[in-house]
């Protein structure tokens, strides 16, 4: 199958190929990375020239990689990211320690425990809104 790109459409999915391979392998160690999704990466890497993209990426022994330019603009749309879930990321950890917590003490039931796990998530995203996160203490 052939797919035919404009110069833009190539340079968007350079970039969302980018974001996709940090997010999927960020916490992996180099030989953990998925070689299928490696390998799909290179051969669209490889068009580079072609698409007049030498600013995004550049070749090292046969090696294509992002250049420090893109890796340092799509890393900030990653960072926006991860700041604006961030408080969801809290809320979800801290409404699950606690149900956990109310499951042991008997408190909470298999029966009502999402609708008490709604409830403990919208009661820290209260607090974190009122509070910001820079009240949160860890102990």
């Amino acid at each position: 199958m052939k797919i035919d790109l404009t110069k833009q459409e190539y340079r968007e999915l350079l970039r969302a190929v980018y974001l996709t391979d940090m997010v999927k392998h960020s916490m992996k160690e180099a030989g953990q990375h998925d070689q299928s999704f490696v390998d799909m990466e290179q051969k669209l890497y490889a068009s580079y020239k072609e698409f007049e993209s030498e600013d995004l990426i550049e070749e090292h022994n046969q090696i294509f990689m992002p250049t420090l330019l893109m890796e340092s603009e799509e890393s900030a749309h990653l960072r926006n990211y991860e700041n604006a879930i961030l408080e969801d990321q809290i809320a979800a950890v801290l409404a699950r320690n606690e149900l956990e917590t109310e499951i042991k003490s008997g408190k909470v039931t298999e029966d009502n425990a999402i609708e008490v796990l709604i409830q403990l998530e919208e009661k820290y995203h209260q607090l974190i809104n009122e509070k910001g996160l820079s009240a949160l203490t860890v102990k």
